[in-house]
Formats: structure tokens, C-alpha cells, sequence
């Protein structure tokens, strides 16, 4: 069967568009293909659960604040705070404060949403100084007597187990939670008063511990260099 010139001409046409074509799609799965762990943005907020048990429960304080920075799926996490509480014992009362910090990294699971939404798991380390007072009465021949006993300084650690959500609402405005498994909290063996409340922590003799964080928070873009 023969073949007109013309088709063969137009076919000789088409043939450098369609290489061309293959090129460019080829060029553009390579970059897709290529992962950048060069930082887009860093997220700042603040603990929303604190905040609100700050209100509400008599006796305790508790500031908190966050930070993160994307490297590709994993995020360099930063959450720091101040806390205070006071309880009421069977002869006296407790009181503590101290300031805390966790550092460590969650691994993002919708690594090909457009707007960086995570779900996340991660861990953290903490570290938490703090001072504890200890006032209580005890009973002698002349009445009852106070007395006191407290920390000063107290240097404590723990690991935690995370996982959560964040979510972009609104430009800039993201919201999301971190639930926690704090678990193997260290504290001094030789103390005046055997350590309690951890700041940023919690109470000693429960291991694990549960907490959990919802953050209100502000996502500021890193320039992209050209």
C-alpha cells in the first residue's frame, strides 16, 4: 500500500513535537522526583489547653509556646513554657514552679498535600527546673508544729512518644494537637522533699503520663533564593 508524501511529511513534522514533548515530561517527573529539604517556613503558637486550665483551676498556671521548621516530611520541633501549682495535702500544702523545655522532631505523613497539612508521629526529650516547698504540720507534746521542707533548682528530664494534627485554616493561620506518652522521668535521688509535680511533665508516680496540647498558630514563609 503506498504512502502519500504528504503523510509522510506531516508525520516527519509531528515526530520532533512529539520527542520534544516526551523531553519536557520526562525533565518535570526528574523534578518532581527530586526531594529539597531546604526549610519553606516556620510555624509559632501557643498552647490553647494551658490557657484555658490557667482560668478555671484554682492554684495552677501554665504558659506555653511552639515552634517548627519543615525540612521535606520532617519538622525540628521547639515547645517551651512556664508552670506553677499549688495543692492542698492531708497536713499542708504544695507548692511548685519552674520553667521547661522539649526539644525534637515529628515525620509529616501527607508529605504531597499542597498546603503542608501533617499528620505526624514524633518525639520529644524534656528538661525542667524547678523549685518545690512543702508546708505541714506535725504533732508533738506542746501541739501541733509547721514545718517546712523544700527544692531549690531541681533538674529533671523525661522522653515523650507524639502524634497529631496540624492544619492550615487560613493563609497564615494554622491550628492543630499534640497528644503525648511522657514516660521515664528522671529526678534527684537525694532531695529535702522527693520530687512531686514536674513542670511541663507532670506528677512523678504516674509513668506513662498522658498530655495533650492543641496550638493555636502563625506560619511565617522563608524567602525562596533564586
Amino acid at each position: 500500500m503506498s504512502v502519500s508524501i504528504s503523510k509522510i511529511i506531516t508525520a516527519l513534522l509531528f515526530i520532533p513535537a512529539l520527542v520534544c514533548t516526551g523531553q519536557e515530561k520526562a525533565v518535570a517527573e526528574k523534578k518532581d522526583s527530586v526531594i529539597s529539604f531546604r526549610p519553606t517556613g516556620i510555624r509559632i503558637g501557643a498552647d490553647m489547653i494551658g490557657v484555658i486550665k490557667t482560668g478555671i483551676t484554682p492554684g495552677f498556671s501554665n504558659q506555653e509556646i511552639f515552634a517548627d521548621m519543615d525540612f521535606h516530611r520532617y519538622y525540628l520541633v521547639a515547645e517551651a513554657g512556664r508552670s506553677s501549682r499549688e495543692l492542698t495535702i492531708s497536713n499542708g500544702t504544695y507548692t511548685n514552679s519552674g520553667t521547661y523545655l522539649r526539644l525534637g522532631a515529628d515525620v509529616n505523613f501527607l508529605v504531597k498535600d499542597p498546603d503542608k497539612n501533617m499528620f505526624f508521629l514524633g518525639f520529644r526529650y524534656g528538661r525542667a527546673i524547678y523549685d518545690e516547698r512543702v508546708v505541714y504540720l506535725t504533732e508533738s507534746e506542746f501541739g501541733d508544729r509547721e514545718k517546712v521542707a523544700a527544692n531549690s533548682g531541681v533538674s529533671s528530664g523525661w522522653l515523650e512518644l507524639t502524634t497529631g494534627l496540624r492544619i492550615k485554616v487560613w493563609k497564615a493561620f494554622w491550628m492543630g494537637y499534640t497528644g503525648r506518652i511522657k514516660f521515664s522521668p528522671s529526678t534527684p535521688q537525694e532531695s529535702p522533699v522527693a520530687p512531686y509535680d514536674i513542670p511541663g511533665y507532670g506528677l512523678t508516680f504516674k509513668q506513662p503520663w498522658w498530655g495533650f496540647s492543641y496550638y493555636v498558630m502563625f506560619r511565617l514563609p522563608l524567602k525562596k533564593s533564586s
